[in-house]
Formats: structure tokens, sequence, C-alpha cells
């Protein structure tokens, strides 16, 4: 029989039991009424729900998950960790928390992270389209296009009509310069759903990329018609830049700049569409923006900045900035082909052919190299070379409008002694 000390241990032992039952319960409904305001988008009242239901028991999973989901929503996205990490040391298993705390990791930029948290997701539920597509994301970001592939194919496999996935595979295609591919993936995701932004940003960067700037055009107004974006403005402006049509561009870089003012790329071409029109002293006040923003990466700036210094007879100058990029360790191909350009203004042509084939061992796509080589070849009197070069430069270009002047004389020049 049990001693009276046992049975006063057994009773303070379902004592225990029951009010821990109890906290769970109150627990679970504060979670749930936390749930509900959480899908209405009333994140606010979702996080008192859930700060109730976790101050009742602290080690409550779910309440971490849909605390962890609306700090997602409100990109608190390191409080968003926290809460998944904590579900996952009571419950290493739950793929909820193993899911999101990959696409925060994704948000945080700590790509191999991420993957780690999706592979063990995908471990629990290899058939959840969704883990797939989201570990395919990190390894788009981490450039490794293959494996992402081989993940949005699988999440395509198993959902047949995710649009993320559709246009995730496009994305990837872009970066592997497959663009008829990727056009038809951002297709099939508008046929699914019409209102997906990236999927006509990604399609106006595929027609960019095959030179067709009218299409172009198009898809980046309705990408923009959908949500006004930084990165969609600057892309039309490169484009608008590739049809000549200065202004336009610089009204787009400027809603760009509107947006967000700290990217000091959008300061730079901006810069450079003020001096395709002359107005180097708006270029030049765009360019030094740009090196003031980021002085460590904005090698473009620099380097168009070179031009017009060597435009005003300021060649030192332009040369140093040449020099200033290249002297970071930078083998930069565009630096190599600026400074050829400033070696041909000061009629030093070996120097600057010189230049033009270390730009050109470095990137055999550098189109200003072939610009530059051109423009030599021209003064050198050899016309046929000067526009083999010039015709190269334009089929691997966009831009090049420096090149119309002296590529028309070369060809009329060619003209007259054929007659």
């Amino acid at each position: 029989m049990m001693g009276q000390a046992g049975k006063q241990f057994t009773l303070l032992h379902l004592r225990r039991h029951l009010a821990r039952f109890r906290g769970i319960d109150r627990a679970y409904k504060q979670s749930r009424e936390g749930r509900g305001y959480f899908q209405q988008g009333q994140y606010l009242r979702a996080l008192n729900y859930f700060d109730e239901a976790l101050s009742i028991a602290p080690d409550y999973v779910e309440a971490h998950i849909g605390r962890g989901r609306t700090y997602y929503a409100l990109q608190s996205y390191d409080r968003a960790q926290a809460d998944f990490d904590h579900a996952l040391r009571s419950n290493h298993k739950a793929f909820e928390a193993l899911f999101w705390l990959g696409q925060t990791l994704s948000i945080l930029k700590d790509y191999q992270e991420a993957i780690h948290a999706f592979r063990q997701a995908i471990q629990l539920k290899p058939r959840n389209a969704e883990a797939h597509n989201g570990r395919g994301q990190a390894y788009l970001q981490l450039q490794e296009y293959e494996l992402a592939l081989a993940d949005f194919n699988c999440a395509l496999k198993l959902a047949p009509q995710f649009a993320l996935a559709y246009t995730n595979r496009g994305l990837t295609y872009i970066e592997l310069k497959q663009y008829k591919k990727a056009l038809r993936d951002f297709r099939q995701t508008l046929l699914i759903d019409p209102t997906q932004r990236r999927a006509y940003a990604g399609s106006g960067q595929a027609l960019f990329a095959l030179k067709d700037y009218a299409r172009s055009l198009k898809f980046y107004e309705q990408a923009l018609q959908i949500a006004p974006t930084c990165q969609v403005y600057n892309n039309m402006g490169v484009t608008l830049d590739a049809c000549h049509a200065r202004q336009e561009a610089i009204t787009a870089y400027t809603h760009a700049i509107e947006i967000d003012a700290t990217q000091w790329t959008l300061y730079n071409n901006r810069g450079w569409s003020h001096y395709a029109t002359g107005n180097t002293s708006s270029a030049l006040a765009d360019f030094e923006q740009a090196i003031a923003l980021s002085p460590q990466e904005a090698c473009d700036a620099y380097l168009n900045r070179a031009w017009i210094y060597a435009e005003r007879g300021q060649y030192t100058q332009a040369l140093e900035e040449c020099d200033h990029v290249l002297l970071w360790g930078i083998e930069d191909a565009l630096a190599y082909a600026h400074r050829a350009r400033i070696h041909y203004w000061q009629q030093h042509y070996e120097q600057a052919l010189a230049d033009c084939t270390q730009a050109l061992q470095l990137d055999s796509a550098c189109a200003e190299a072939y610009g530059v080589r051109g423009l030599v070849l021209s003064q050198q009197k050899n016309a046929k070379e000067a526009l083999s070069c010039f015709a190269k430069a334009r089929e691997l270009g966009h831009d090049l409008f420096w090149l119309d002047e002296a590529q028309k004389a070369t060809t009329d020049a060619l003209q007259s002694t054929s007659q």
C-alpha cells in the first residue's frame, strides 16, 4: 500500500501536470487568436496574443512560430529568426519553423545557413514544393545556377501551377544567358498569375538582352503599374539610354533615386545619360555623388569621371582615375578600356591598343575595348579592321553613341577609296 508521503507526492505530481495542461491550453487559445489576427493582416494585435501565449508557456512551439511569422511580415527579421530558433530548440523537427527560418535567413543574406534550414525542411517533407523553391532561391543568390534549376524543376514537378517557381527559374535562365527559355517561364507565370511584377520585370530584362528594346520597355511599364520599384525604374532608364531617349532615361533614374537615394549605381547611370546629352557638369555631379555614396565600389563612376577629365584635356587626372581602380587590385576590363580611350585622345595609339588587348584578355565580350580599338585603327587608316571592331562593339554593347561619328567617317572613307 502507498504511504502518506507517496500519496502526497502523487497528488502534487498530478496538480503540476494539471496546471501545465491548463497553461498549455490557455497558451493554445491565445496563439489561435494570434493566428487569426495574423491571417487578417492585423500584425500588432497578433503580436499581443503571441506574447501572452508565451508568457504563459515560454517554450510553446506554435506561439514562437506564429510570432516569428508576424515579425517576418513586419520586416523585423532578427526577431523572427530568434523565434524560429527558439521553436527549433523545443522541437528540431518543426517543419514550419525550419521553412520560415530558411526564408528569414535568405532575407538576411545568410544563404548558406538558409540552404541548411531548407535542406532539413525537405528531409521532413520531400514533396513540399515551397521548400524546394526557397532553397533554389538561396542557390540562385550564391550563383549556384545548376543547383537552383534542379530545385525549381523539382518544385514545378510537385506543383505545376507554382507561379513563383516559374519566375525564379526564369531569373536563373537570365543569369545563364538563356533568354528565350526565361521568356517562356515568365509567360507561364503570367498565365497563372497576371499580377506577378517580377515576371514582367524579368521579361523586360530578357528582351533587353535580346536587344528588343521596345518590347522590353512595355514589360517594364507593366511592372511599374503593379508596384513602382527602384530596380525597374533603373532598368527602364538603361533601356531608354539604349534607345538614345536620354531625357526619358534621366526621368526614370530620377524616379529610382526618389525611391532609394542610397544606391550609387542610380547616380552613375543618370550621370551617363547627362554625359550623353553633353551636360558634363550635371554628369560630373552625379558621378561624384555615386563615389561619395560608395567610394570602394563605384568603379564605373571613377571611370566615367575619367572620360570627362580627358575631354577637358586633364589627361593626368583622367589616367589617375583609371589607375585608382586598377590599383585596388580589381582586374577590371572596363578600366583598361577607359584608359585606352584616354591614350587614344592623347594620340598614344600603341598604349591604347595594349590596354584594349589587356581588357579583352580579361573579358572577351568587352564592347568598349572593341570600340576603342576601332577608333585607333581608324586613325591608323586601317578602315576595314576598324569597321570590323565597331561592328563587334555594337554586337556586344548597347549604348556606344561615342562611336557614331568615327564609325561614319571610317565608313565614308572606305567608300571613297573603293570608288
